[in-house]
């Protein structure tokens, strides 16, 4: 037999047997890495933690993450479970709490906190005229406690930062027991902010807001809220 035939009954007994490696090992590899993750699964697992993260950079001292608690559905299509309402009398007492306290403080708070640009920001704004975590009433540790829900408040089309001359000049000047003085009084910012975070976690801000809408607070406007807006709108002192 000479060389070239030895050569070619070599190469066609391959090409015959299939099953017969070129590289000289025999068998199927045993240890097959695994196929890479889908594109699809790593983003959503990206952005689960991206998420986590950003609620975590959000929290500040006192501040409960928003996944904590669930508001009211107000679709109607379920009823709120067990300790997710709130009676008239408790949401009003909160309200009116927090009426006095913005009011005290509104001159000072109002550019920072409508400057803020995330809950982190708004939480400290409010911290710094906050009074102390071990004597803060109830109702301004919930307040302080949902700086996102406040945030989403501001940004809504249901608050108003400067009502209109004629609605301020009502709220200052009309006598206390002036059914008018309150309902001009409720447009206010201190108002309508206190408005929607009275029932907060319990209801949802949007729910609150109605609620209270409804019943104005009775306070007179706070002295110096009262001289801001005095100065801001050129509105002379209450006649006696």
């Amino acid at each position: 037999m000479t060389h070239g035939r030895s050569a070619r009954t070599a190469l066609n007994s391959r090409t015959n047997n299939p099953r017969t490696p070129l590289t000289g090992f025999s068998g199927e590899p045993t240890n097959q890495p695994e196929p890479p993750a889908s594109l699809e699964s790593r983003v959503a697992k990206l952005e689960t933690e991206i998420a986590a993260l950003r609620e975590a950079v959000n929290r500040v001292d006192g501040v409960v993450p928003s996944y904590l608690y669930t508001g009211v559905d107000e679709t109607g299509n379920k009823k709120p479970g067990p300790g997710k309402n709130i009676g008239d009398a408790e949401l009003f007492r909160s309200r009116d709490g927090i009426v006095s306290w913005l009011e005290e403080v509104w001159p000072e708070l109002v550019q920072p906190l409508l400057a803020a640009a995330n809950p982190r920001e708004v939480a400290t704004v409010l911290k710094k005229v906050a009074r102390p975590k071990n004597v803060q009433p109830p109702w301004q540790s919930r307040f302080l406690a949902h700086p996102a829900k406040l945030r989403d408040f501001l940004r809504s089309d249901k608050f108003r930062i400067k009502p209109p001359k004629k609605t301020v000049v009502d709220a200052l000047n009309r006598p206390a027991e002036d059914e008018k003085r309150k309902r001009a009084a409720n447009r206010l910012p201190t108002r309508q902010i206190a408005n929607a975070m009275a029932g907060v976690p319990k209801l949802r801000w949007r729910t609150s807001l109605d609620r209270c809408s409804t019943n104005p607070c009775s306070y007179l406007v706070a002295i110096s809220t009262d001289r801001h807006y005095r100065v801001m709108f050129t509105i002379p002192p209450a006649p006696n």
